[in-house]
């Protein structure tokens, strides 16, 4: 199956999140990152052509996931 733009913006946002929470100004803040963590996780792109959001089942990304996205430097 072809990734999708959604799916493949998820994938980056979890590749990017251990960098985020080494970097000096804010590595100090595990529990932030562990909830950030889990928030990407818990609200994932489903599978299929137009992805929803496993959770919550919006449209994927769903509000939870795009902020979380974008806590890690992933906007688009």
């Amino acid at each position: 199956m072809t990734e999708t733009a959604e799916q493949n913006r998820y994938r980056r946002a979890m590749t990017a999140l251990p960098y985020a929470s080494r970097e000096p100004a804010t590595a100090g803040h595990a529990v932030f990152w562990k909830v950030t963590r889990e928030i990407l996780t818990e609200h994932a792109p489903a599978d299929g052509p137009e992805p929803s959001c496993k959770d919550c089942h919006r449209r994927w990304p769903c509000e939870m996931a795009e902020s979380a996205m974008k806590q890690v430097g992933v906007w688009s």
